[in-house]
């Protein structure tokens, strides 16, 4: 009896310091690696919430990025303001000639709603500022750069009028809707002018056909006498009154290229004696050829008159327009003067 007194005190005492023992240990175990656990979750969330901020900022960057550049892809009403901004930080540099120059153009062409407002302000404007047979860079809607067949054919869809610009010192036309309220006649008179200069396109890079004119004077003219030298058509008639009021001009055209292998030569429909009388009056420094109208029309595919051809010295043509003005713009940049 008295050795169970002592075992059981000694189970108690043992009991005592094993529980003891076991509440140190969980407490060990409860404190701070617990503490740390929670600290390491938080700090991986404060790092990756960040960083998620961050990527939702460069998603919403790029989707911003996407829309500027949506919405700076610009009408052509916008490209050509932004086109005079540039060309006026140009002039700034520049120097008051070229200052003026970049007025002209702003004040006649840059408002594509008002160019269509009527008929007349149409008319005004393409007066002054379009020539479908000059030389041009020509751009679509979007202000990229096409060809020029593919130009004129848009243009004829009556869907387009042509707007000007100048970069650096080049005239540009672009491509521009017509609005919904313009005159129809507006329609019909782009779709018949970029009709008939596509015609004449068309002609550009063919060779002249064959020809053998006899001139009122008696004299000939044909490929072999014309070989290696720059040979320049025009074609009218005696009624066609813009055909003789650009006789002053051509005249003027002869006499600046006198000393160059430039051959002139005009082509008429009308009859010898009719013409022979006819320029007593009207002074001509062209050679003329009468009676050419099946050659005018047939061949060489004259829609209007006057109509002037530039023929390079292998019988090329080069370029077919309408009017003295451009004519002589395009001899000026064939021959570099």
């Amino acid at each position: 009896m008295r050795n169970i007194v002592p075992a059981l005190l000694s189970i108690g005492i043992g009991f005592a310091i094993s529980f003891f023992g076991l509440q140190s240990y969980s407490n060990s175990i409860s404190g701070k690696p617990i503490f740390a656990i929670n600290e390491t979750v938080d700090t991986q969330e404060e790092t990756q919430l960040p960083e998620e901020e961050e990527t939702t900022d460069t998603e919403d960057t790029q989707q911003e990025i996407s829309t500027d550049t949506n919405e700076e892809t610009p009408s052509v009403e916008e490209t050509i303001p932004e086109e005079d901004t540039q060309e006026n930080r140009e002039e700034d540099e520049g120097g008051e000639g070229e200052a003026m120059e970049v007025e002209t153009i702003t004040s006649a062409s840059y408002d594509s709603n008002d160019i269509q407002k009527s008929f007349d302000n149409w008319e005004a404007y393409t007066k002054d500022n379009i020539d479908l047979m000059a030389t041009f860079t020509p751009l679509d809607e979007k202000g990229a750069t096409i060809e020029k067949g593919i130009f004129l054919t848009l243009l004829r869809t009556g869907a387009f009028i042509p707007v000007k610009s100048v970069k650096e010192g080049k005239t540009q036309y672009q491509l521009t809707n017509i609005n919904d309220t313009s005159d129809e006649k507006i329609k019909k008179s782009i779709t018949s002018k970029a009709a008939i200069a596509h015609q004449y396109f068309k002609m550009e890079g063919k060779k002249l056909p064959d020809y053998n004119f006899v001139d009122l004077k008696g004299k000939t003219h044909n490929k072999a006498d014309t070989k290696g030298k720059l040979l320049v058509i025009k074609c009218w008639f005696i009624t066609c009154k813009v055909c003789v009021e650009e006789f002053p001009k051509l005249n003027e055209l002869v006499d600046k290229y006198k000393d160059e292998k430039i051959e002139f030569v005009s082509l008429a429909f009308d009859k010898k004696d009719e013409l022979v009388e006819f320029l007593e009056t009207k002074e001509f420094k062209y050679p003329t050829i009468p009676e050419q109208k099946d050659y005018m029309a047939k061949k060489l595919k004259v829609k209007q008159y006057p109509t002037h051809l530039i023929v390079d010295s292998n019988g090329i043509i080069i370029k077919m327009v309408n009017n003295v003005k451009t004519l002589t713009s395009e001899l000026e940049r064939i021959m570099g003067k």
